[in-house]
């Protein structure tokens, strides 16, 4: 592989000023905010002015990406414009064109108590303050831009810490932030490993961290975030499994498969949302194997240095995977016998047929161009032991011809998403919830979610000054007169027996109810 990019860490006595910096830039444009005659439209102007910026930045340096990505892991130029690239724009362009709705409050109504007959009730969605961004490897530059986008949108100051297993990477995305132009303390970069992430982590003087990485390092952030009541949002990973069932019809398939390579073996299978293994009913096993090896062959005849395949981001990911192999029981299969590389960390695209719940491939999340596949008889047996091994995978897929089984597997196992008859595509839906359930994270992004995860909802609630006839009754001094008026006034009525059987309708409950009320209320009027 090419030498990658010697990564300048950012030197830990300058992290604290760093932190300082984008919490006063927080602060101070909020206060030239509150000066202007509409501060939800300056604010709308300025976010929006900011996210072009952005656009722009990365447009500028496109071919740096490709280069950048193929430096620290040999991955093509196709797939990065493909999965990294194109999602990154079209999800900023989505962000500028729906962030007016997304900032306007919006105004609901409560009847349940009189208290709220005539109040404004507006909810509205205000920054939490300053973000810190934690990036992954397997997509730097979409993992980390697309969360900035979002911390930008909801008027968050941001640091963000790229992965500095891919160094090429981290430093280019220093560059694009730096030349987007922002103002100062808006949008800054730390680069470093363990002790720059646990000095950001343990200064709690940030309103939100959002983190994209495996489930251990989670949570230890996790943890440190607790100390200072900092809120998360966690996208993990995990075994994501993979249904081929009996009613799936034979003709089915071959595509099921090729859709399943698709992602267990794209980025070379460091894809958080890759299918980690494929669970096959024993009626189909046989079919599916000789299938397997075909379209293997077909998809990869012969990868070599000419050929445009991702590799293992480093030599620890590389030995960890190379011990799996060696360690497992099933039989392996790689187009034209191809073996793994550690001069470039490269691992064939691998099949790994019969292997058992005990296997070494089993254990823990693969993250590598590997897809073991498990034959099953009964359904309801291989659910409770995928449910023993990981019960909260990130995703799950489904290869079924029926409707119900297909309703009986999602019924038992969550997931934080799922495909039926695909895989992978479900992160690219524009305003759908991305995010994991359990020990594969929790929090959302993706469209409005992501809009959201960096946002917080506040209530306000204004109360009109004519209704305090009506609202008086709470002052002291109390009387059990006072407190039947407003039991009848604010206590709901059931609209079901002790039996859970529906008696009264509920609206009739309601008018009985208010019908009551202002006979009291007219009452208490009188006598006063």
């Amino acid at each position: 592989m090419t030498e990658n990019t010697t990564l300048k860490y950012t030197p830990l006595q300058e992290i604290d000023s760093k932190i300082r910096l984008a919490n006063e830039y927080f602060h101070e444009k909020q206060l030239k905010l509150s000066k202007t005659p509409s501060p939800r439209k300056a604010d709308l102007k300025i976010r929006s002015l900011q996210l072009k910026k952005l656009y722009y930045a990365i447009k500028n340096h496109e071919q740096d990406i490709l280069d950048a990505m193929y430096r620290d892991f040999h991955r093509s130029p196709t797939e990065t414009t493909v999965l990294e690239i194109i999602p990154v724009y079209n999800a900023i362009l989505h962000i500028i064109d729906r962030l007016h709705i997304w900032m306007a409050p919006k105004r609901i109504r409560d009847n349940s108590s009189p208290a709220f007959m005539f109040s404004k009730i507006v909810i509205e969605k205000i920054a939490r303050g300053s973000a810190l961004i934690i990036g992954p490897f397997n997509f730097p530059f979409f993992l980390s831009l697309l969360p900035v986008a979002y911390a930008i949108s909801a008027g968050n100051s941001v640091i963000l810490k790229p992965s500095e297993l891919v160094p090429s990477c981290a430093q280019l995305l220093e560059e694009i932030l730096y030349d987007a132009d922002f103002p100062q303390g808006m949008v800054q970069v730390v680069q470093g490993s363990i002790p720059e992430t646990e000095s950001l982590v343990q200064s709690g003087r940030f309103d939100l961290i959002f983190f994209t990485g495996a489930p251990k390092t989670g949570s230890i952030i996790a943890q440190e975030a607790a100390k200072s009541l900092t809120p998360c949002v966690l996208e993990l990973g995990g075994k994501s499994p993979a249904f081929i069932t009996e009613t799936l019809e034979n003709k089915y398939l071959e595509t099921t498969l090729k859709r399943l390579f698709f992602s267990s073996f794209g980025n070379s299978g460091q894809i958080c949302v890759s299918p980690d293994y494929a669970l096959v009913h024993e009626s189909k096993y046989s079919e599916v194997v000789d299938l397997a090896k075909k379209i293997l062959q077909d998809f990869f005849p012969r990868i070599d240095e000419s050929v445009e395949y991702s590799h293992m981001v480093n030599e620890k990911a590389y030995n960890e995977v190379c011990k799996k192999l060696e360690s497992t029981k099933g039989t392996k299969f790689t187009s034209g016998g191809q073996t793994p590389e550690k001069l470039d960390f490269f691992i064939p695209p691998t099949l790994v047929f019969d292997v058992d719940w005990n296997d070494s491939l089993m254990q823990s999340e693969n993250f590598a161009p590997i897809l073991p596949f498990i034959k099953y008889r009964d359904l309801d047996d291989t659910i409770e032991r995928l449910l023993r091994s990981c019960d909260t995978p990130l995703a799950q897929y489904i290869f079924s011809g029926s409707d119900q089984e297909i309703q009986h597997i999602l019924s038992r196992v969550r997931s934080g998403g799922c495909v039926v008859g695909d895989t992978l595509i479900h992160v690219g839906i524009t305003d759908a919830p991305f995010g994991g359930i359990g020990t594969s994270g929790y929090g959302s992004s993706g469209g409005i979610y992501g809009f959201n995860a960096f946002s917080h909802e506040r209530t306000i609630l204004k109360q009109p000054f004519l209704v305090e006839r009506l609202l008086s009754m709470r002052y002291p001094p109390a009387s059990s007169f006072r407190r039947s008026i407003l039991r009848v006034g604010m206590e709901r009525k059931p609209w079901f027996d002790r039996t859970g059987k529906n008696n009264i309708p509920f609206l009739r409950s309601v008018v009985i109810s208010v019908l009551v009320l202002c006979f009291s209320v007219c009452f208490y009027s009188y006598k006063s």
